[in-house]
């Protein structure tokens, strides 16, 4: 199963406006994938429009969300249903700050419908930090069912090495996402992380030319699978 799990729609403000529901899962489709996450950031609002397109395309949706967490640490929360991850939305989004918002400097958060029509916008500025630490974010998404998978960990920022510069022991992950897998094997020899991990890529995808472009099959034993 060729998957593609964590892509952005235009409820991002980081995210392109073109990024809608549709648009994605029919380049998904286009690019061969078969399982998809749309993963905005600390909102789950546009997966039932996502939902929509994707059983239209004949696609799997693994209904996700990705945290900013109180350490600004990525984790993307990945759950069973769509309700449950409107549900963990919800607590993020009360657990975001009131930030002052100004589309015009961060961005437009759009929630649309599967025709790609606007909904409505939201008004909290959804890439700050929540209030919870990683620890909470963790057993708030596990609580719910879901499985937590710390998002791009190698990179310089937003990720749980350059913030903690090691994976806890008392903070146990069954996967991590790398932008690049092939670089596990340095990381487990520095000790940076265990090894037996899980490792997902996918490609983090902002704009319509991102998505779906570095496809992975996921494994038989993967973590991810009971959710499915």
């Amino acid at each position: 199963m060729l998957y593609d799990l964590h892509m952005h729609s235009c409820l991002s403000p980081c995210a392109e406006d073109d990024m809608t529901p549709a648009n994605i899962a029919g380049l998904a489709k286009l690019a061969g994938a078969e399982l998809i996450a749309v993963t905005d950031h600390n909102a789950a609002d546009n997966l039932p429009a996502v939902q929509c397109c994707c059983n239209a395309y004949g696609l799997r949706l693994l209904p996700g969300v990705e945290v900013n967490t109180a350490e600004e640490i990525h984790v993307l929360c990945y759950f069973k249903t769509v309700d449950t991850a409107l549900e963990f939305g919800r607590l993020l989004y009360a657990a975001l700050p009131e930030f002052p918002y100004d589309p015009a400097v961060w961005g437009r958060q759009l929630v649309m419908d599967e025709n790609d029509e606007v909904l409505r916008t939201v008004d909290k500025l959804l890439t700050g930090a929540v209030s919870m630490d990683i620890y909470e974010v963790k057993a708030a998404c596990e609580a719910l069912g879901g499985v937590a998978v710390p998002a791009h960990v190698e990179k310089d920022s937003y990720a749980l090495l350059s913030v903690l510069g090691f994976l806890p022991e008392d903070l146990p992950f069954a996967a991590v996402e790398l932008h690049d897998a092939s670089r596990l094997g340095g990381l487990v020899e520095k000790g940076l992380l265990p090894a037996g991990l899980e490792v997902l890529s996918s490609s983090d995808a902002h704009r319509m030319e991102d998505v779906a472009c570095s496809l992975h099959a996921l494994a038989a034993d993967s973590v991810l699978r009971r959710l499915l």
